[in-house]
């Protein structure tokens, strides 16, 4: 699934005309901690209010921030789960989008992330996410999927975005598979678990959950 197809446009952006204490005002109506700074459509970085609350006075405007301006964005039309190893930072919320002409488009959030992976796939919504960094003279892709069947595991959706490739898993034995892969030396850089699961080592595993603002 393409990232445009989740984009939040309720959020606000700032301009470099805003000041620092309009920005800071801003971030806390809206709960989050950074925001988009945009002029003539153009995405020009993100400020987070770490970077505002270390401003030398509340009434400098953002134009003198602009080198701690944050420049990282994504592309509208890259895959969702791309997002997923950005999201792993607890400080980020939201990832600025673009296009690739460096337009601001909108905002993909680390909740509407959270609630795609987790209403896909049947009913039940076990499973998780694997990302595996993959060489190609090493690893097998069909390998790996062949022993996620072989424990009653199901690839829902699968992305690669180099070196890794990331697996969405339905399953109610997450751990178990995690174990199997082990066993066939595949190295599993990062595993996301959701849902009710049997088995599953809660200290090796980020729990989905935690991208869900309930």
């Amino acid at each position: 699934m393409l990232i445009l197809s989740r984009l939040n446009y309720d959020l606000p952006v700032l301009r470099m005309t805003d000041s620092v204490a309009k920005a800071l005002k801003t971030l806390r109506t809206h709960g989050v901690n950074a925001l988009a700074v945009v002029e003539n459509k153009a995405y020009l970085g993100l400020v987070s209010s770490d970077n505002l609350e270390h401003a030398l006075s509340p009434e400098q405007t953002l134009s003198n921030l602009q080198a701690h301006f944050s420049g990282f964005r994504m592309e509208e039309e890259e895959d969702v789960l791309a997002s997923l190893p950005w999201f792993d930072e607890p400080s980020l919320d939201l990832i600025a989008i673009t296009n690739a002409e460096g337009l601001f488009r909108g905002y993909l959030t680390k909740n509407s992330v959270g609630n795609l992976l987790l209403n896909s796939g049947d009913e039940n919504k076990n499973g998780g996410i694997i990302r595996i960094p993959f060489q190609a003279s090493r690893d097998s892709l069909s390998t790996i999927i062949r022993i996620i069947e072989e424990e009653n595991g199901f690839v829902v959706r699968s992305f690669f975005q180099e070196p890794n490739v990331m697996l969405q898993v339905q399953t109610e034995t997450f751990g178990k598979i995690i174990a199997n892969l082990e066993r066939h030396g595949i190295f599993i850089e990062k595993a996301f678990v959701f849902g009710e699961q049997l088995e599953v080592d809660q200290d090796r595993f980020d729990h989905l959950m935690r991208f869900i603002d309930l």
